[in-house]
């Protein structure tokens, strides 16, 4: 970045402090240290910058350079690189530029201090979070000396001083009370009112819906964490009953309150942890094995909210055979039956009963009922069009012929209504193709969608399907020809690829031609640089004509600046002096990416003088723009101390 001078920071240019930086960081450093905020500024011993910088408050900062490259620290809550850091560095350049003494700063000079104690406490902050993540010795049985002083005290007493001292912690707090109290329904095994309790408490939890305003650091989360505590306790003394039915009221109070949530998902995270110990309990319960399986099953149907995340719990566990059977035929009775629900929107009904049927599937397939699965498939297309499952399992058995029927089926039937489902099913037919090596057909229907959605990555599409038919010769020329004037291949004799027989929608756009846009992206992607040109030319003159520019003109300037580099000039100064004309700094901030392209186009055919001729042009041009002014002093590659 820089070179190795005596003072490095005399080297320093405008534009290393802007990719150091940045832009925004850049200007307000500036700002900094034009209105005197560098105070008290010294040299370190190493050759470094300290400075106490005044804003909303005064922060120590130091500023060196190690191996050429900028490095700051900064007690601002930034940290480093920040605008504090370059209002230092700028201020000593300043310094320089005056011929101005900077004092060397002393050994226990008070910004060292401050951000050493900075770095401590950093330090620290990493070490807690280290420790958390470590073993926990006091958790394992080790002694912990936070904990010896009251360890101690309670040690010392007797088991009479001991009981009147949890006697009084229960009368002053309900939590011990609670606790005490579930300690003694669970060692007599009488937990109905405990159960009772938790029921309450999870009743009163989703009574009222989680919310935040994080711009303001607002909000109510409910804690379920003692809930979750006591379905624990209930669990691991053997009472997995009552925590299942716990979960059935999580369940259903939970999801009406996840409903009316606005928390970016903090409530449903609160209940769904509740939920892994419902599942955990689901396979200690006195349920048999079927109703086990049916009673996880219908927790996830109901749930619209992730809330049942931790069912893996459940389903990791081995079930048997048999019992994946006897669920099969209680699904597919289910389904048989399955009900109608007024209000229910055709999507929403589709989506329940293809989520009910997946299941039914699994349990075919885990009972060995496999022959079964495919019927089943079949029927469900139909009803939901479901058609890419059913073709999913018709090309893992390798029945290519009766999936490809399936397809053309499911295309008719979804091209208008499911537009995302029919082009899956496409692509599963060009993998068919593919597979049986019918290029010509999969380039077929490659041609056959990008006459429907042209773009270069549908060129692309079909110029890889056709070159491995080795008919991309033949076919780029009507595909070209279709571009500049809108003539079908359906019309061209000398088109090489068959009909597909497949149905499309109407697109619901018209076409206009040429599509310039389409023909410049071609031929910037094939290093076509006098087509670039012709269309750009092209894209000019219909732009003009509309009070509007031409089309990828960024994207064109960089494919054409080798050849053409006046005209990347004109372009990038076009596009310059149309974000100058906004008059906003971000839009200085993107005028100066163009300069700097115009600035290293010139300077790479030796026209450095040009160069200084049209910033010294805009300067004049733009005198009052002070922000402008500032971001083209950093333009030009001197030294800051030089300008």
């Amino acid at each position: 970045m820089l070179s190795k001078k005596k003072d490095s920071f005399a080297e320093l240019t405008w534009e290393d402090l802007r990719q150091w930086a940045g832009e925004k960081i850049l200007s307000r450093g500036r700002s900094y240290q034009r209105n005197g905020c560098v105070k008290e500024l010294a040299r370190s011993a190493n050759g470094g910058l300290f400075a106490w910088v005044t804003g909303s408050e005064r922060y120590a900062t130091h500023v060196r350079l190690e191996q050429g490259e900028l490095v700051a620290e900064c007690a601002c809550p930034f940290g480093y690189r920040c605008k504090h850091a370059v209002a230092v560095v700028l201020e000593y350049l300043e310094c320089l530029k005056r011929r101005q003494a900077v004092p060397l700063a002393k050994e226990d000079d008070p910004r060292l201090k401050r951000l050493m104690e900075l770095e401590r406490k950093h330090l620290q902050v990493e070490n807690d979070d280290k420790n958390e993540e470590e073993y926990d010795e006091e958790a394992a049985g080790a002694p912990s000396s936070g904990n010896t002083s009251w360890k101690s005290i309670l040690d010392s007493q007797s088991k009479e001083e001991l009981i009147h001292l949890i006697g009084e912690l229960a009368e002053k707090n309900p939590e011990v009370r609670g606790i005490l109290e579930d300690r003694a329904g669970l060692s007599k095994g009488t937990v109905g009112r405990m159960v009772k309790s938790i029921r309450q408490e999870i009743r009163n939890l989703s009574s009222e819906p989680g919310w935040s305003n994080y711009w303001k650091g607002e909000g109510y989360t409910p804690d379920y964490s003692r809930v979750k505590e006591r379905m624990e306790s209930l669990l691991v003394h053997g009472h997995a009953d009552e925590v299942v039915r716990l979960g059935e009221e999580l369940l259903e109070g939970g999801t009406s309150q996840v409903g009316m949530s606005h928390d970016d998902g903090d409530t449903a995270m609160e209940i769904s942890s509740c939920l892994e110990v419902a599942f955990e309990a689901l396979s200690k319960s006195s349920l048999s094995p079927l109703d086990r399986m049916l009673w996880a099953i219908d927790a996830e149907l109901k749930d619209e909210y992730n809330l049942c995340e931790g069912v893996g719990i459940f389903w990791e566990q081995k079930h048997s055979r048999m019992a994946w059977g006897q669920l099969a035929d209680m699904l597919l009775a289910r389904l048989k039956e399955y009900p109608v629900l007024k209000g229910e929107d055709d999507f929403s009904r589709k989506y329940k009963r293809d989520a009910l049927s997946n299941w039914i599937i699994r349990a075919l397939e885990e009972s060995g009922r496999h022959k079964e699965v495919i019927p089943l498939c079949e029927k469900e297309a139909v009803k939901t069009a479901s058609y890419g499952r059913l073709v999913e399992y018709l090309m893992q058995t390798k029945r290519w012929k009766e999936a490809e029927e399936w397809i053309r089926k499911g295309i008719r039937d979804t091209e208008e209504k499911y537009p995302g489902i029919a082009s899956k099913l496409r692509t599963n037919l060009k993998d068919i193709w593919a597979k049986g090596g019918a290029w010509h057909m999969v380039a077929a229907l490659e041609a056959d969608e990008f006459i429907r959605t042209p773009s270069l990555r549908a060129y692309k599409d079909l110029q890889k399907a056709a070159t491995r038919a080795k008919l991309w010769l033949a076919v780029k020329p009507v595909v070209m020809k279709y571009l500049e004037t809108g003539k079908s291949w359906e019309e061209e004799d000398s088109w090489p690829l068959p009909e597909t027989g497949l149905c499309f929608a109407e697109p619901r756009w018209r076409p206009e031609f040429p599509m310039i846009g389409v023909l410049i992206d071609i031929a910037i992607s094939e290093k076509n640089t006098e087509d670039v040109l012709r269309w750009h030319n092209s894209s000019k003159t219909k732009g003009r004509a509309r009070g509007f520019g031409g089309l990828r003109d960024k994207e064109v300037a960089e494919a054409v600046v080798s050849k053409y580099p006046d005209l990347s000039i004109s372009i990038w100064k076009e596009l310059a002096e149309n974000q100058i004309g906004f008059a906003k700094p971000n839009a200085y901030y993107t005028a100066a990416g163009y300069l700097r392209k115009i600035h290293s186009t010139l300077n790479n055919n030796r026209r450095e003088k040009e160069w200084h001729d049209y910033v010294g042009s805009l300067r004049s041009l733009h005198a009052r723009k002070r922000k402008l002014l500032e971001i083209l002093s950093g333009l030009d590659g001197k030294r800051i101390v030089d300008g």
